[in-house]
């Protein structure tokens, strides 16, 4: 069995790189979107990036840092800011050191790649990039996050490392296709062809809107587009598709037969994924599309927590350090803690 200490570096570094490109992904298309409403006349980056920062969880945040924010400060605070642990530069920084913490698990492609993102996102020349053409910065991110994937596939002995790589980057990609979905349904709604135009905005920013297209066409709807990411078991990006990896995945690691459990985090995202296989868009609907993100997100975070529970920490720590009922918030600032101190 590998130890926990290699296996929750290498489960956050995947999660860490893909936390950064669907971040990215985000910022991308949000900029795009606020460039085509200034123009058009349309509301105001405040009340725009305001469900962005809502629905990432980080409003609280920007607000104690920018308590009079400027146009360009959400963007900024979500890309480069390192007094947001959670921002893209940051989380590239944190993929990188739990990568070079588990440098001889990984491959020399792996590490090459991982570590000239660092690089690039620091530089002179990546900074400039990002004053001069922001979207070729994003793009730069993504394209890279999408070659260590592959790379990853490409060099990677299929072990428990592998495993926990595979593990980290589907839960946090679950996680981010579920609240770009929130992001919509806290924004001010518009006549049809604005919120066609906004529903097709989150489908760019999933890397959905061909997929949308050959199994819907060209119209777009509120419910087709949460069918295709919520519910989809073909589609790569969809939140049922990855749970049902992930089940697989940690069906894998304990060697348990898939339809039963031997830990909290197996029984979790088993039940998870039972309930999106046997709902549909009109449940959705009839509940409300943010109660319903907000009830899947507490349960991915209960999935989370569980990983970190059952594969990290030893029970007599999470009895310590997580009293019953405690917190998710609690959890993360714990884990935060823990991989900085590890990576002194």
């Amino acid at each position: 069995m590998m130890l926990s200490r290699v296996a929750d570096h290498q489960y956050w570094m995947s999660r860490q790189i893909e936390r950064a490109e669907n971040l990215a992904r985000l910022v991308r298309i949000s900029e795009e979107m606020l460039l085509d409403d200034e123009t058009l006349g349309r509301g105001s980056a405040q009340e725009y990036w305001t469900p962005v920062l809502q629905a990432t969880a980080i409003e609280e945040s920007f607000r104690t840092l920018y308590p009079s924010p400027k146009q360009g400060d959400a963007a900024r605070f979500l890309t480069m800011d390192l007094r947001n642990p959670d921002s893209i530069v940051s989380s590239i920084r944190q993929a990188r050191e739990n990568a070079r913490s588990v440098r001889d698990k990984i491959s020399d492609e792996m590490w090459t790649e991982i570590n000239d993102l660092n690089l690039f996102v620091t530089s002179p020349e990546g900074i400039d990039l990002l004053e001069i053409s922001p979207q070729a910065f994003y793009e730069k991110i993504i394209a890279s996050s999408m070659l260590f994937d592959g790379i990853t596939g490409a060099t990677l002995t299929r072990d428990e490392g592998w495993n926990f790589l595979q593990l980290g980057r589907l839960l946090e990609r679950a996680d981010m296709t579920s609240r770009f979905l929130d992001i919509r349904s806290q924004s001010i709604a518009g006549d049809d062809a604005e919120e066609s135009l906004q529903w097709g905005a989150v489908l760019r920013a999933c890397g959905a809107h061909a997929g949308y297209r050959r199994v819907h066409g060209g119209e777009i709807s509120v419910e087709r587009v949460v069918d295709l990411l919520l519910f989809s078991n073909e589609f790569p990006r969809s939140v049922r598709h990855c749970l049902r990896r992930a089940n697989e995945v940690l069906h894998d690691i304990s060697g348990t037969p898939i339809g039963g459990y031997s830990n909290q985090c197996e029984k979790l995202v088993g039940a998870l994924l039972a309930r999106l296989s046997f709902s549909g868009p009109s449940e959705v609907m009839a509940k409300g599309l943010h109660n319903y993100i907000d009830e899947l997100q507490q349960q991915l975070n209960a999935a989370g927590q569980a990983v970190f529970e059952s594969f990290v920490l030893l029970p007599s720590e999470v009895s310590r350090h997580f009293p019953r009922h405690s917190r998710q918030d609690n959890l993360s600032d714990w884990q935060r803690e823990q991989q900085q101190q590890q990576q002194q």
